[in-house]
């Protein structure tokens, strides 16, 4: 028997030294050979040891040289973990998991993972390859070469390692070669940057593509970056040519200008002028980014008749668009008189007259021209000129001016002529006439104002006349008198002391000497404004709900007066039910005047009636209206509820009503005794004409449990409504131990109402949780201890807070109740110690042990005996001896007289029997 166990022990001794060889290989590490990081990001860094050893250091290691490292992080002896520069501590000591921060380019090379132990070292090496995201940027600028608008996009990737690559693309699609041109420069730097450059350059007028997309690659990019670039577009210009006349230093020229708005880029500009000897003077006008203007300046007299064309194009697009215009030329056909006389060209004139006019016209399309006069063929006499077209007289006329005059008006080689004769009559003398005097006057008395209109002086008498606006009547009275050859006329107004709106009215007086019409016009008072107000408000009288609606008209002479009206009303309001108002008149202060009314309305009689102050006065124009709808009444609502009230041991019924105009009579009805309880607590609540009743019945629970309560809503118009709620009918049955129990026997083995629960000694926060079963909404649990003092109970639960221990154990009671409702449990809880369990487990530990190296021994008798086979018969009944001095089963060669060859048939048991009381 014994050579089987150094049999096994030999085979472990050789997996577990096969096991230790493996486990010194390197590829107990788990590390990541290659691993690149992008500049300003960070990376993780992965080393793990697998083997079996017991790891006292580990460490990251830089190699700066092949014979110096740089320790960047780990665990020292003692387990103190280290860290520098970028690196993050590793996650424990046989995990060297890392996070680096990529903050140069230095960064890059080799590391070494190192793990060491009592035994050895043992490392791997990892190569950090670093890498940088290129800067990109754009920039687009705009130039003429040779005559020709270019724009020019540079992209830039900067500061890339390894170098970025650039390509260009429209819409996805790549350049024309005919339109785009591409020139890529690239440089390097010590540091492993490298620097790419590519320059895109177009002629603006061939492009028609509004964006360019500059594509750069680079590795440390997850995809490629694009960005977009607007381009500027040929776009043809709105063209326009015109012909302006202007004068300078006293000449006259036609300034041609020719514009291009809106081109991208602007156009050239060629003129086509006329053959001349003369050279036009030329200005380039400014009109900003958008527009360009050239413009010509012709000699009106020199260019009549010729041709003037502008061309608008470019250097690739010589004749875009052209426009011609035709320089006028100029004619003066005639010269006349604008109001000719009887006669031909004959112009009479009155002696002593002043600033006489002779109007002439010029017919022709000369922009302008001089007119000369002479008369008898000799200059202008000294009061006579001509201004413009005008020849002016100043005056006094006298016969001196009768004569022969010639003008004529010319505008460079254009002239024309004109003759005519001025007599002068003698002055006739007629009666002597003088305009009048004219003044107005206003004012105010009792009921009336008084307007008075008057021209005096004057011959003849003047005429005065009234202009009045429509609907407004007056009394006018005139009179006419004489003084001293002149005549005084008086006209007066009479109109009403105010009006309803803003009116003027207007007096005219005409006379020979006035040159027109004189007015005088006078704007009239109106009437104080008058403030008509309607106002209402809600009482509560009896339970009853009243509208009063009060109109008042404040500052409102002479008196007003106030009438009502009903609109929207079953039946209207007539003489009888007048006496339903409170009407009341009469001032409010003393020192202004107000008329004033009250109405004082019943809601439930006058509901959804639409309530009409009328107010009737002077200064309106029509009766002032204000209305007021009286609210309808909705249908009432009541709302039942029963239940406990807080902080009583009462229980509540309460019936809400909701309704509007008037308050209910409510009382309570016990059905099941038929009688009625007038409930004191009655709180009605008013908002407008709404009210809320609540009515509370208070009660003990188990007075009414399981019966009907009833609330009685009797409304004044004699209907009556009965809502009903029972009292819920509640009990508690039972209650359970969610614990683990077991039940306490009796003396004679018999089961108890008593739970046993056993708890630990010495730990604290242990519960026994109890279910309550029954139909009520909640309960209360107390408990006791042996000795009749309260335990500390939380929600359904009975809990030691404190350690556990032997004063703990004992017989509790606990009952739960609701009101009236309770039931009850005992308890009888119990208090283990640790050393019982353990002393237990290593009872049973021990005794299962036992049995199995029991068993084995006799498993390897068994097969000792079968291999013995050919030994003597003596020593097989000696083995059978000594084990029958164990245990004899009936199946034993001894018992049922078998002889030996039934020897295999023999069977042995062993039977341990371990008792142990918890």
């Amino acid at each position: 028997m014994g050579w089987l166990v150094f049999v096994l022990l030999g085979v472990f001794v050789n997996l577990s030294q096969s096991m230790e060889s493996q486990d010194l290989d390197g590829r107990n590490i788990v590390l990541e050979q290659n691993v690149t990081g992008v500049l300003g990001e960070e990376v993780y860094l992965r080393c793990l040891y697998k083997g079996p050893n017991n790891i006292t250091y580990s460490s990251w290691n830089r190699l700066e040289s092949s014979t110096n490292e740089k320790k960047m992080a780990g665990y020292r002896h003692g387990g103190k973990p280290f860290r520098k520069d970028s690196f993050s501590t590793p996650a424990s000591i046989t995990n060297l998991t890392v996070k680096v921060a990529i903050d140069s380019l230095d960064m890059e090379g080799r590391y070494t993972c190192a793990f060491s132990s009592d035994e050895e070292e043992i490392k791997e090496t990892m190569f950090l390859t670093v890498i940088a995201r290129p800067e990109i940027k754009t920039h687009v600028e705009e130039d003429v070469l040779n005559g020709t608008h270019y724009q020019t996009v540079t992209c830039s990737a900067l500061k890339a390692k390894p170098m970025a690559h650039i390509r260009w693309e429209i819409r996805g699609v790549p350049l024309s070669e005919d339109i785009f041109s591409i020139n890529t420069t690239n440089s390097k730097y010590p540091s492993g940057t490298s620097n790419i450059i590519s320059i895109l350059k177009f002629p603006i007028i061939l492009n028609n593509e509004s964006r360019v997309s500059c594509v750069v690659h680079h590795e440390a990019l997850t995809e490629p970056n694009m960005t977009d670039i607007n381009l500027q577009t040929f776009v043809s210009p709105n063209v326009s040519m015109e012909m302006v006349l202007i004068q300078k230093e006293g000449k006259d020229f036609l300034q041609v200008i020719c514009t291009a708005t809106g081109g991208r880029p602007h156009p050239d500009i060629t003129w086509v002028l006329p053959s001349s000897a003369h050279m036009p003077l030329s200005q380039k006008h400014n009109l900003g980014i958008e527009s360009v203007a050239i413009s010509y300046w012709f000699p009106s007299d020199l260019y009549e008749g010729e041709n003037v064309t502008c061309i608008f194009g470019y250097p690739l697009l010589p004749a875009l668009h052209t426009r011609s215009v035709t320089l006028p030329t100029y004619r003066i056909t005639s010269l006349k008189l604008r109001t000719p006389s009887s006669e031909k060209d004959l112009v009479i004139l009155e002696e002593e007259s002043r600033d006489v006019i002779i109007s002439m016209e010029v017919m022709g399309n000369v922009p302008n021209y001089t007119i000369n006069c002479t008369k008898d063929g000799e200059p202008m006499p000294k009061d006579v000129e001509v201004i413009g077209s005008n020849i002016l007289i100043k005056g006094p006329v006298g016969f001196n001016l009768s004569g022969h005059y010639q003008c004529q008006a010319s505008y460079h080689k254009q002239t024309a002529k004109l003759e005519l004769n001025i007599e002068v009559k003698p002055r006739v003398l007629l009666p002597a006439t003088f305009p009048p005097n004219i003044s107005f006057h206003f004012w105010k008395e009792v009921g009336n104002i008084y307007i008075e209109c008057l021209a005096s002086n004057a011959s003849p008498a003047a005429n005065v006349s009234w202009v009045l606006p429509q609907d407004l009547n007056g009394t006018i009275q005139s009179n006419i008198t004489s003084s001293n050859g002149s005549q005084t006329v008086r006209s007066i107004l009479t109109l009403p002391v105010c009006v309803s709106q803003e009116l003027k009215v207007e007096c005219v007086v005409e006379h020979l000497d006035l040159d027109g019409q004189e007015k005088r016009s006078v704007a009239l008072p109106t009437c104080v404004a008058i403030n008509v107000t309607l106002q209402s408000n809600t009482v509560w009288e009896n339970g009853v709900a009243y509208t009063e609606v009060n109109c008042s008209a404040d500052n409102a002479p002479p008196a007003a007066t106030i009438a009502w009206d009903t609109e929207d009303c079953a039946s209207g309001i007539n003489a009888s039910e007048l006496s339903s108002f409170v009407r009341h008149s009469g001032r409010q202060q003393e020192d202004t005047e107000g008329v004033w009314s009250t109405a004082h309305l019943s809601v439930q009689a006058y509901a959804g009636c639409t309530v009409i102050c009328v107010l009737k006065h002077q200064g309106l124009g029509r009766p002032e209206r204000k209305s007021f709808r009286i609210p309808s009444i909705g249908p009432p609502a009541s709302h039942l509820a029963v239940g406990p009230l807080r902080d009583s041991a009462l229980w509540a019924a309460v019936c809400e009503y909701r309704g509007d105009a008037v308050v209910p009579n409510i009382s309570w009805v016990i059905s099941n005794h038929n009688t009625t309880i007038v409930s004191a607590s009655i709180q009605p609540t008013y908002d407008d004409i709404k009210v809320l009743v609540n009515t509370t019945y208070e009660f003990e629970l188990h007075q009414y449990e399981g019966k009907n309560l009833t609330c009685v809503i009797q409304h004044n118009y004699g209907e009556e409504e009965r809502r009903t709620i029972s009292v819920p009918k509640y009990f508690i049955s039972s209650i359970v131990v969610l614990n683990k129990t077991s039940p306490l026997h009796g003396n004679h083995g018999q089961h108890t109402a008593v739970k046993r629960i056993a708890l630990q000694e010495a730990l604290p926060h242990q519960r026994i949780v109890f279910r309550v079963n029954g139909n009520t909404p909640t309960c209360h649990i107390k408990c006791f201890r042996p000795d009749g003092s309260a335990a500390h109970t939380v929600a359904l639960a009975l809990v030691f807070a404190e350690s556990v221990s032997e004063q703990d154990s004992g017989l509790y009671t606990c009952h739960a109740s609701w009101y009236h409702h309770k039931a009850t449990v005992f308890i009888q809880v119990d208090v283990t110690s640790q050393e019982t369990y353990m002393m237990t487990f290593i009872l049973i530990c021990f005794s299962s042990a036992a049995a199995i190296t029991l068993f084995l021994f006799v498993t390897m008798c068994v097969l000792c005996k079968r291999s013995g086979e050919s030994r003597s018969s003596n020593k097989v009944k000696k083995q059978r001896e000594s084990l029958a001095g164990l245990v004899q089963t009936p199946c034993s060669p001894e018992l049922n007289g078998k002889g030996p060859e039934y020897a295999e048939l023999v069977r042995y048991s062993i039977v341990i029997d371990v008792k142990s009381t918890v």
